[in-house]
């Protein structure tokens, strides 16, 4: 029997192999929905796969412990697009398929019988646990895959292979969970994501699916008091002239009503929270129960010692993907009906959301072994309306699988959300307080400019003279004006708007009262400023002194000039005030009103003074909710940063983009032993490369960059974003747009050889043949005579005066500091520099990744001289033992290859991307990297706001020097590198 089912088993694949892995599908012989999406997204993957391969399933793949009467084959039945995709998939060469025994399925290693039907249903084979051995360029990888119930005491088996071994878990799963089951508020009992959470779940369960229903009972209290007002409602109707007092008694009434409403709701909700203080402190088991923390040391103590690469488990039902010293741990998750606690809104307790979720791990070889976490999360869709209304919904894991992190890279999973949730809500209430802002400005235009209704300014008549509603109707359109203007800096999160805005509020409220008893629109104003103070954390942007000083001396001095210009105007007319008032008179038309006379002649006068008092007040405005102005620093504490900067570059700043980080217009923001490049332009903080340091601070460092730009009032824009970054970015509210992809050669596998190279081949002999040959430099140690030579070749093929490029070049060339990096300079039969291209580490591909290309333009220079310092700088990383090469970045390279997006918008996007790239390269470049056969690696723009984004967009085109097309980029220039002519485009991208 253990023959069938031995303790382990070894799968050897080679470098082209990726290896699935997922775990706690729990497939029972009647599919439930959970299942049965597990069930297509698994046959989907499996129907697309693409060369040789192999499946695990990790433990837990069938549920035999909590359906006693199940069998493998019935479930197999139950699943036949599965088991069908699984059976072609084994049937392909190169290919196997592997099940690993659980604890709930735990009777496949002793029951005889099960093993034999796998294999001739899957052509799967059966093992405790598997080593994945894997061919890298570095030598053979093994990489430990188990279902991890054995780092569990509760599910922990003496002897996996005697079927009278029964854990703890067993017991709980077949006596204690069809009990609870009996009990509607325990149905999920089973599915709860940590069993800890038990006594919250229960308490939660209970308020919104007992208390919750019969909450309407508090509409009886209201509903009598309103009975008891009838007979006074009767002997009023029955009078006459009673309009007046009808209209003071329902208001009286309607304000008593209103304020036992509150109460009642006040009382409901603290009765909720004691009912749910009470019980949810209960729990089931120890603390730490079905968590990762036990593996996941085991992980650090195998790769510790160079041992394994890593470890793969599951049965937590907790998807992870996190690397420790020398490897990784992987955790697969689940395919599984799971619930999970979430974040009510308010004071409400938490809500208990069932959600049927799907995970798998896929590993392959890049340069090393390369692991990324697919994840995908449904609804389950049984939430009661009071659970969903309740419910605060914050960032979403996708519906459909993708991956969320990647392995080597700089996420891991999971990720801190709170931490970086924070942020994204700050960005909704911001955007939030603008719109109603914008809104209550728009309702004032409209209400001013409409006749207030007969009966209200007819009572109001009786109090105030006419003047007061015509004046208050006249503010009313000035104060929403100013309102609009405040809505921009509420966006920024500026603190002086928040003040101005509540008071204009306050003010457009009274106003409103005051030009007819618009009581509809001084409530929404009310209503507004109470909302606004009670966000007040939201804007955190004070005014930088120096801003205030300047709007104050523009104030001071536009007034001056205003008032000084205007007694030039009035004297030119000839005319001499009588009554000294002539200065009140300016005032009042700086303001926008006429009441005292002005003597001037000329009626053009009053409308420029009051053009004039408004473009004052937009300016003061302005100067007042920009972004505050950064201090410079000292030139010693910048030489300080940037030291710092470079160490945690030379440790951490692996990916192709992280040298970069050190261009000399970069500033540096720190963060434990993190660190982000950044500048400032157009009032956007631009962000490249990705945040650089040890992942687990990532999170971390990205809510403290970010609430650093949020206290200057600066949008934050990330150019070059690598995909694994994502998740925190759209953790934190912000959103990525596709920018291209990215080219990287594997050195190891590159060759000359065949039909598909002979274009390439015959440029590079043509080039060897005229005597030409590449020499390697250290190119912060270069002779004085050969970087001028060098530098006098730079500027001829460079476009511009100055060296272009925000995120995909270093800016600079030979400087003694840049140490580490490789100069590729291909020389002439006469010893003559005649190109050059620079590369800096990328440790990420295990080599390097290139900054600046450059060539002679003379006409004796042969065609393809760039390709050929290309083809020798991969043969010179062949000897070294290097892995990769970066090459030139290909904007929309996806999109004009027709392999991202479909449908008749993709169309129309292609077709217009392809009638701009006539101009402006991205084709040309495309397919000049393409000619190498890379892997092509995405990149993108994250914007901070999509209502920021033609801001943002500018202030990325003026980074990266794109000028003549309003795409980011550097690349969008004319020229090709090594096409054509082979003249060198620009730098990188």
């Amino acid at each position: 029997m253990s023959d069938d089912v031995p303790d382990r088993t070894v799968l050897r694949l080679g470098a082209d192999a990726t290896v699935l892995v997922c775990s706690d599908l729990h497939l029972e012989a009647a599919p439930t929905a959970a299942t049965a999406l597990m069930e297509a997204d698994l046959a989907e993957r499996l129907e697309h796969w693409d060369g040789p391969g192999a499946i695990l399933f990790n433990g837990d793949t069938f549920e035999l412990w909590g359906d006693p009467g199940g069998t493998v084959a019935a479930t197999l039945d139950a699943h036949p697009r599965l088991a069908a995709a699984v059976r072609r998939f084994a049937d392909e060469p190169g290919r196997a398929v592997v099940l690993l025994v659980g604890n709930h399925d735990g009777p496949i290693a002793w029951d005889g019988v099960s093993p034999g039907v796998l294999a001739d249903r899957l052509g799967a084979r059966c093992a405790l646990a598997a080593d994945l051995v894997l061919a890298t360029p570095a030598g053979e990888r093994v990489v430990r895959v188990e279902h991890g119930h054995g780092y569990d005491p509760a599910n922990r088996f003496a002897d996996p292979r005697n079927p009278l071994d029964s854990p703890l878990g067993q017991h709980v799963v077949q006596e204690v969970l069809p009990e609870a089951r009996r009990t509607p508020l325990l149905t999920d009992l089973g599915s709860l994501a940590d069993p800890n959470a038990i006594g919250r779940f229960v308490a939660s369960r209970l308020v919104y699916r007992r208390l919750g229903p019969h909450a309407w009972w508090l509409l009886a209290p209201i509903l009598l008091a309103a009975a008891l007002h009838m007979p006074t409602v009767a002997h009023l109707l029955g009078e006459h002239q009673t309009g007046p007092r009808i209209a003071r008694w329902v208001a009286f009434t309607g304000f008593g009503v209103l304020a036992e409403a509150v109460l009642l709701l006040g009382l409901a909700l603290l009765v909720a929270r004691a009912v749910y203080a009470a019980m949810a402190g209960s729990r089931f088991g120890p603390r730490g129960t079905r968590l990762n923390a036990i593996p996941k040391s085991a992980a650090e103590a195998m790769c510790g010692d160079g041992r394994m690469a890593g470890l793969v488990t599951g049965h937590t039902h907790q998807p992870e993907l996190a690397a420790v010293e020398g490897g990784f741990y992987a955790n697969t998750g689940s395919g599984t009906r799971q619930v999970e606690q979430r974040r009510a809104r308010g004071p409400l307790p938490p809500v208990f959301e069932t959600v049927l979720r799907r995970c798998w791990v896929e590993l392959d070889v890049d340069r090393d072994v390369r692991v990324r976490l697919i994840v995908a999360e449904s609804p389950a869709g049984d939430a009661t309306g009071l659970e969903r209304l309740a419910l605060h919904r914050g960032p979403a894991l996708p519906r459909t699988p993708e991956v969320v992190a990647t392995l080597p890279g700089n996420v891991a999973w999971p990720l801190d959300r709170h931490l970086l949730a924070a942020r994204a809500r700050t960005a909704r209430v911001r955007a939030v307080a603008a719109a109603l802002v914008a809104f209550v400005a728009l309702l004032g235009v409209v209400s001013a400019v409409t006749t207030p209704l007969r009966g209200r300014l007819a009572a109001l008549l009786d109090v105030l003279p006419i003047a007061a509603p015509q004046a208050a109707g006249t503010a009313v359109v000035f104060v929403s004006a100013f309102l609009l203007l405040v809505a921009w800096g509420l966006r920024r999160g500026r603190r002086l708007a928040w003040i101005v805005a509540v008071a204009l509020l306050s003010a457009s409220a009274l106003l409103h009262l005051i030009k007819g008893l618009d009581v509809e629109e001084a409530v929404v104003a009310l209503a507004v400023a109470a909302w606004l103070a009670g966000h007040r954390a939201a804007f955190p942007v004070h005014p930088d002194h120096r801003q205030a000083r300047r709007a104050s001396v523009v104030l001071a001095a536009g007034g001056l000039a205003t008032a000084a210009l205007t007694a030039v105007l009035v004297a030119g007319a000839g005319v001499r005030g009588t009554d000294g008032r002539t200065a009140e008179a300016v005032a009042e038309r700086l303001a926008g009103r006429t009441s005292v006379p002005l003597p001037a002649a000329s009626p053009l006068i009053a409308p420029m003074l009051f053009a004039t008092g408004l473009s004052l007040l937009l300016v003061v405005g302005w100067l007042l909710l920009r972004p505050r102005l950064l201090g410079s620093p000292s030139a010693a504490d910048r030489r300080a940063d940037r030291e710092r900067a470079r160490q945690i570059v030379a440790a951490h700043g692996g990916d192709t983009l992280g040298y970069f980080a050190l261009r000399a217009d970069k500033s540096w923001f720190f963060s434990g032993d993190c660190v982000v490049a950044y500048d400032v332009r157009e009032g956007i903080c631009l962000v490249s490369p990705d945040p650089i340091g040890p992942p687990e601070q990532h999170e971390q460092a990205w809510a403290q960059f970010t609430a650093f730009a949020d206290r200057g009032g600066r949008p934050v824009t990330v150019v070059g974003a690598a995909e694994p970054w994502l998740p925190i970015y759209q953790a934190a509210g912000m959103h990525a747009m596709y920018l291209g992809d990215e080219a990287i050669v594997d050195c190891t596998a590159f060759s000359l050889d065949g039909r598909a190279m002979k274009s390439l081949r015959g440029s590079y002999n043509r080039v060897r043949k005229a005597g030409y040959s590449v020499r390697f430099h250290d190119p912060a140690a270069l002779p004085a005579d050969l970087v001028a030579e060098l530098r006098a070749l730079a500027t001829q093929s460079r476009q511009g005066e100055t060296e272009r490029g925000f995120s995909m070049t270093l800016s600079r060339l030979f400087d003694p500091a840049d140490t580490g990096l490789l100069l590729a300079v291909a020389y002439a039969a006469n010893g003559q520099a005649a190109g050059f291209c620079q590369w800096i580490p990328a440790a990420d591909i295990g080599g390097w990744s290139l900054d600046v290309m450059r060539r002679s333009t003379a006409d004796d220079v042969p065609n393809g001289l760039t390709d050929f310092i290309i083809i020798e700088t991969i043969r010179h990383l062949q000897t070294r033992g290097d892995w990769g090469l970066g090459l030139n970045f290909a904007v929309m390279r996806g999109v004009l290859a027709g392999v991202r997006g479909h449908g008749r918008l993709s169309e129309l996007q292609r077709r217009i991307l392809r009638r701009v790239g006539g101009s402006s390269q991205m084709e040309t470049l495309w397919h000049f990297n393409d000619k190498y056969q890379p892997l092509w690696r995405p990149r993108y723009v994250v914007l901070d706001t999509l209502a920021d984004a033609p801001q943002e967009a500018v202030a990325v085109a003026a980074a990266e020097g794109v000028t003549e097309v309003p795409v980011v980029g550097r690349l969008l220039g004319s020229g090709a590198p090594g096409a054509g002519a082979g003249r060198a485009g620009p730098d990188r991208g």
